[in-house]
């Protein structure tokens, strides 16, 4: 693949999950070979949270999509190209991380309209998409990959107490926190935004980690994290969660009630059900390393650019 550009567009305005996914691809494709750049909006921040300042020789002064033999999009992305793909020989990639793309009040929706090679990081999101009748070009599942070096760094480490992160449902696990208190539980509760490696660190020191996600999520990875670092995982279903977490084999999932979420984080004081929970999540985990985002990219590329 050498010579060929992929160009990336990022608004950046502080680290997201979604991000944080979109700077996963940028990296498979240098490891695959392309010339990946990125053009990062004149608001974007620059500095320790954006990854890209990392590597300041691959960010593009000026936006030239007609110059790419592919354009990465996610998202907003859209917005900066007119109605035209920019030149007949670009090819777009679009990676769609969440059901919200197939609401009629959002404005995703009606980017489904555009032609792209679409990669959505779960089968919800790519059944909700396709649902729409809207989709225009090939869509492509590649569940969405972690960085496994949290479970070799932190899965063996014993923890204690119960974190919640509750970013997404702050009054939940407020309640929640107030019950388990209660009942004896030294616990911490998350309910704002976190750096990354502050939040896996988190995680990494509690025995049961309580993740609660918005009910329409993509993937959730929060979720897959903290089965990677070896943790008991109480977690609500929510759309995307389906493609790692079953109920009673790698997790306990009732459903958003803080009575309910109580009672789970509670049955965990049973040791053999922890460490069955913890084995089977780590080899959930296994099944979704980078390098295998990376390969099945690749055989994307491959039929992209055929």
């Amino acid at each position: 693949m050498s010579g060929r550009r992929m160009l990336f567009h990022r608004d950046f305005l502080g680290y997201t999950g979604g991000h944080g996914k979109v700077w996963d691809y940028f990296n498979h494709a240098l490891a695959l070979g392309w010339d990946a750049r990125v053009y990062l909006t004149p608001g974007s921040l620059r500095g320790s949270t954006n990854p890209w300042s990392a590597l300041p020789g691959r960010i593009e002064a000026t936006w030239r999509p007609s110059q790419a033999d592919v354009l990465f999009l996610g998202g907003m992305d859209w917005l900066a190209l007119d109605d035209t793909v920019p030149a007949a020989s670009t090819h777009v990639i679009n990676l769609v991380q969440h059901v919200r793309h197939a609401d009629p009040a959002s404005p995703l929706r009606a980017f489904l309209g555009r032609n792209a090679w679409r990669i959505c990081v779960g089968r919800a999101v790519a059944d909700a998409i396709v649902s729409t009748g809207d989709v225009v070009g090939p869509v492509r599942v590649i569940p969405a990959g972690l960085d496994l070096t949290v479970s070799r760094q932190a899965g063996e480490q014993e923890g204690a107490g119960v974190f919640i992160g509750a970013l997404k449902n702050p009054g939940l696990g407020l309640a929640l926190a107030g019950m388990l208190s209660d009942a004896g539980c030294s616990v911490r509760l998350e309910a704002g935004w976190m750096p990354r490696d502050a939040f896996l660190a988190a995680m990494a020191e509690a025995e049961t980690v309580v993740a609660l996600p918005h009910p329409t999520e993509g993937f959730f990875l929060p979720g897959l994290e903290a089965l990677a670092l070896g943790r008991s995982l109480v977690m609500p279903p929510c759309g995307g969660s389906g493609e790692y977490a079953r109920d009673g084999w790698n997790c306990l999932m009732p459903p958003p009630d803080p009575d309910a979420l109580a009672a789970a984080v509670l049955r965990l004081r049973d040791r053999p059900l922890r460490a069955r929970l913890r084995q089977n999540g780590f080899e959930t985990v296994a099944r979704h390393s980078l390098a295998a985002e990376r390969a099945a990219f690749a055989g994307l590329l491959d039929e992209v650019v055929a």
